[in-house]
């Protein structure tokens, strides 16, 4: 049996296919790009740029010639047009613009010149206004989803270019949620769990993590269209520095913030993955944590006692017991139980490949297996049905709230508690109605801080 032998294509100035382009991948030679074509051109133009800081230099460089897929680029401030403001938060204010031919993919050897993406395409770009913020730091663990870096020549303040988002994770489930099967559903939380590990990372806390402050683009792939609003975010150190001081109010929505902060006390990366817990619960029903309960002091003090979401029997057979347990481990009382960002990222990693490539070597890739094919196997009439129910039972109640907003923690309502239980004094955490927005997120989807 005669084996097909690939033919060896040479590039004009003699690099092959054969060759390798970075560590562990060989050269790409088509349609009139070479791989090393353009890692050898990024290297002649390193003489004609710099960020003013030799670390960053170094970022962008290594990024150019050692990364197939991810290429920072140095972009020149008179590149962005259309430069529109969005909102301060974050340690810096967020902005969208439109870009000149600066993000370059590809040298050409046929034109002689680049191949450029995003050429006149909206970017978001965040300029970093708090010199206590890593920028150095975070670019080194998290790049992905960056394109560039920038610098404003006013301020001196640098900047990072990144996508520009359309929609949320909550919007998103709410119209695709019959349709996601479990690979969807494991792909999406790691690309959550890694992007709050980056965080973590960085010293920073995210203190108001929900399905509507995780950004995404409405051409979801889970890989590169997930990112987590950063404008809540608060550096860790300074939330140490204020461990002692209890606090009479926090901002947030109840059904995502920790019972140890419920009480006063402040956030800390151990209270982010409690609100993940919560981005679980909704990726398998569907419904926000406490959707049907008035979000007051009283489901406060439920929380603090240990009450927490519960999931509807007829779901119970599309989600694996493994979950269910990780989900509720989220939850726990005791910070020091919950897992961490890592362990959940590289948890959800694995599965994701296990799932992808039908791997099944243990129990708990048998019930992920299995609950899958209940869910796929769900009858035209079946889903009816529970479409139905499930629309019945996710109706939102009316003093419920899933904006961010301030609460008073129970700590600053200490005096005022019996009162309240009596009646005799209002509750302060009760809206008069509710808060929810029906409409649909605008462009840039910042989140609600």
């Amino acid at each position: 049996m005669s084996q097909k032998i690939e033919k060896i294509k040479y590039c004009p100035v003699g690099h092959s296919s054969m060759d390798f382009a970075y560590t562990d991948l060989q050269n790409f030679i088509y349609e009139g790009k070479c791989c090393l074509c353009t890692k050898e051109r990024f290297i002649q133009e390193f003489k004609t740029w710099s960020s003013g800081n030799s670390e960053i230099d170094k970022i962008i460089q290594e990024s150019q010639i050692n990364d197939m897929y991810v290429k920072l680029q140095w972009i020149s401030y008179d590149s962005f047009q259309n430069v529109e403001h969005i909102a301060d938060g974050g340690y810096g204010s967020l902005y969208s613009a439109k870009l000149k031919n600066v993000i370059k993919l590809n040298w050409n050897f046929i034109k002689h010149d680049w191949e450029h993406h995003l050429i006149s395409k909206k970017v978001a770009f965040k300029e970093i206004k708090d010199s206590r913020y890593d920028i150095i730091k975070f670019l080194k663990i998290d790049q992905v989803r960056y394109f560039g870096i920038s610098k404003n020549p006013s301020t001196q303040n640098y900047i990072i270019v990144r996508i520009l988002f359309d929609n949320d994770f909550h919007n998103f489930l709410t119209e695709a949620f019959w349709g996601l099967n479990w690979l969807s559903k494991l792909d999406s939380l790691f690309s959550i769990a890694w992007s709050l590990r980056c965080l973590h990372e960085i010293n920073l806390v995210h203190c108001n993590l929900h399905s509507g402050n995780i950004l995404m683009m409405n051409d979801y792939n889970p890989c590169d269209s997930i990112e987590i609003d950063q404008s809540s975010c608060k550096l860790e150190n300074d939330l140490i520095l204020n461990a002692n001081d209890k606090n009479n109010k926090i901002y947030g929505s109840i059904p995502y913030i920790p019972p140890e902060v419920l009480i006063g006390n402040e956030f800390t990366r151990e209270g982010d993955i409690y609100s993940f817990g919560g981005i679980m619960y909704e990726i398998v029903t569907a419904q926000r944590p406490f959707a049907d309960q008035a979000h007051d002091t009283y489901l406060m003090i439920d929380i603090c006692n240990g009450v927490r979401p519960k999931v509807s029997d007829f779901m119970l057979n599309w989600i694996p017991e493994w979950y269910l347990d990780l989900m509720y481990r989220c939850w726990s009382d005791d910070p020091s139980e919950r897992p961490t960002a890592d362990e959940l990222s590289n948890l959800f990693c694995e599965m994701s490949d296990k799932f992808r490539e039908y791997i099944v070597d243990d129990d708990v890739m048998q019930q992920l297996q299995i609950a899958d094919e209940n869910q796929q196997n769900i009858s035209k009439s079946q889903k009816q049905e529970l479409f139905e129910l499930f629309s019945h039972s996710s109706k939102l109640h009316p003093q419920s709230c899933y904006s961010g907003r301030y609460v008073h923690t129970l700590h600053g309502l200490h005096d005022l508690l019996e009162e309240i239980k009596s009646g005799k004094s209002p509750d302060p955490n009760l809206l008069m109605k509710s808060n929810e927005s029906t409409t649909r997120v605008n462009s840039h989807n910042i989140g609600d801080e």
